[in-house]
């Protein structure tokens, strides 16, 4: 059901009466459609008459995104230097102040730091790898690298500005750098440093020396392994339960020798020959890359015979498996219920109301479901049915008549009768008709149809029974009157 919540669109003032605002072009999060009260959107103009369409959900674009649910939370990110009261959620505690420049502007005017300015010689291969806020050791305290100036490319002589020293507990909070591989073996051998990531998914990692299994890694691990020259080195990768999103790769030498990716239930594999001295770095990665379960699109309703009617629905690419679907109906577009689940093909087929109704639909993935789709109006007030206009017309002895349709028994009468009833394409349609005690000179009983879909007829002495042929509703009936006239009677011979 809808949240009775008003609809948030950002408004920019430029004074207390309100007047519009000029805004330069900024960046919003997009946070997806939100549930709200139901508003319409009307088409139309003065000389040309539009459509009504109820809509209940907006699309919610804010400062602060969405981390989980509907709302802004208390860690959810900020596009402002100075957070400002929230429309829905709550205020989230960062900014992009305190996110990317809080440390800065706190080292640079806390009172035990200073500017450093220093000369240096640093080799081109160390300055075309530096970056502006890499940390340094000066003379025992480490430093904040501000500025690299007047740098010589052929003597790499150059002027540094270093901010520091760096407070302790800004120092501690910095990543310390990975170790570094083991040297290069002298000798016959190789050396392969190899790791293995798992990130919300299952595999199973492994490496073969020259067919033999030597490393077997099940969870997030790494080691070392001591080759020879000439070794032919397989590493391979395997998805367990492989479902949507999961994405298997392996690299060797950053994806100099081996570079394998694969996104489908496949082995993800490849060799090489080791060299001797030569350093190798295997890293095999299976991740999901959180493929959601996707709010399906209702495409188009059609009436399909009989009252049921036929729901066509297109889900995004890149989804989750669908397991199931489940429709809800509604009167007001308002109060949803009436749930049936069925499976995941388009059109799902289901019996409808009588009256004009909305529709939506969901998705079931295997631990999860998506939103509900928006909502579609599906009227009756189109003709979707033919009318079948019926009558019975005994004349002696003892009659009966039966109307049949899809093998039901709608009508069964005795006497003189008519009626009408409503068919849809598809629908089939027969009689049977009897008459018995017919007797002296009257002594052939009749039995007979006329009309649009079925003339048919039985005779016999005494009594008879007919059971008509089979009429099919075409789809050429749909919209005009059928007739179908039954007759029984006793006389001297057959009609």
């Amino acid at each position: 059901m809808p949240q009775i919540i008003p609809i948030y669109i950002p408004t920019y003032i430029s004074d207390q009466n309100y007047n519009p605002s000029r805004v330069l072009p900024r960046l919003f999060y997009y946070n997806g459609l939100i549930d709200c009260e139901t508003y319409y959107i009307e088409s139309g103009s003065l000389t040309q008459s539009g459509m009504v369409i109820a809509q209940s959900k907006f699309p919610y674009f804010d400062n602060y995104n969405v981390v989980t649910g509907s709302f802004p939370t208390a860690g959810s990110k900020s596009l402002l230097f100075n957070n400002e009261a929230v429309s829905y959620g709550a205020l989230p505690s960062s900014s992009l102040f305190t996110e990317y420049w809080d440390t800065y502007i706190s080292l640079l005017y806390n009172p035990k730091t200073r500017l450093l300015t220093a000369k240096a010689i640093i080799p081109l291969a160390d300055y075309v790898k530096m970056e502006l806020n890499d940390i340094v050791n000066f003379r025992g305290s480490y430093y904040h690298l501000r500025a690299i100036n007047n740098y010589s490319l052929k003597t790499g002589d150059c002027e540094l500005q270093l901010l520091g020293p760096i407070i302790p507990d800004t120092f501690s909070r910095l990543q310390p750098s990975p170790e570094p591989p083991a040297p290069p073996v002298s000798g016959a051998y190789a050396e392969v440093s190899w790791s293995f990531t798992e990130t919300n998914a299952d595999g199973n990692f492994r490496i073969y020396r020259n067919g033999s299994n030597v490393v077997t890694a099940t969870t997030t691990t790494s080691g070392n392994l001591r080759v020879s020259g000439s070794d032919v080195i397989n590493p391979e990768l395997y998805p367990v339960s492989w479902t949507a999103g999961v994405t298997s790769s392996i690299f060797v030498n950053g994806g100099a020798t081996i570079s394998s990716i694969a996104t489908t239930d496949t082995t993800v594999t490849g060799s090489f020959t080791a060299q001797t001295g030569s350093i190798y770095y295997i890293t095999g990665s299976v991740v999901n890359n959180g493929v959601i379960c996707c709010t399906p699109t209702i495409t188009n309703i059609t009436a399909s015979g009989g009252n049921t009617i036929d729901i066509s629905f297109t889900t995004g690419s890149s989804c989750a498996a669908c397991s199931y679907t489940t429709i809800q109906s509604s009167t007001d577009n308002i109060n949803w219920g009436g749930n049936n689940t069925g499976g995941c093909t388009s059109p799902r087929t289901i019996t409808a109301p009588t009256s004009s109704t909305y529709y939506r639909i969901q998705v079931g993935c295997a631990s999860t479901t998506s939103s509900y789709s928006d909502s579609v109006l599906f009227t009756t007030s189109s003709v979707n049915y033919a009318t079948l206009y019926w009558s019975f017309t005994p004349s002696g002895g003892s009659s009966q008549f039966d109307l049949y349709i899809n093998g039901s028994n709608v009508e069964s009468r005795v006497t003189t009768s008519n009626g009408v009833y409503n068919v849809y394409m598809g629908d089939q349609i027969y009689v049977v008709v009897g008459v018995g005690g017919c007797s002296g000179i009257s002594d052939h009983a009749n039995a007979y149809t006329t009309g649009d879909i079925i003339v048919d007829a039985a005779c016999n002495v005494g009594s008879t029974t007919l059971t008509s042929y089979t009429y099919t509703v075409l789809s050429g009936d749909i919209g005009t009157a059928l007739s179908l006239n039954a007759f029984t009677s006793c006389d001297g011979g057959c009609l």
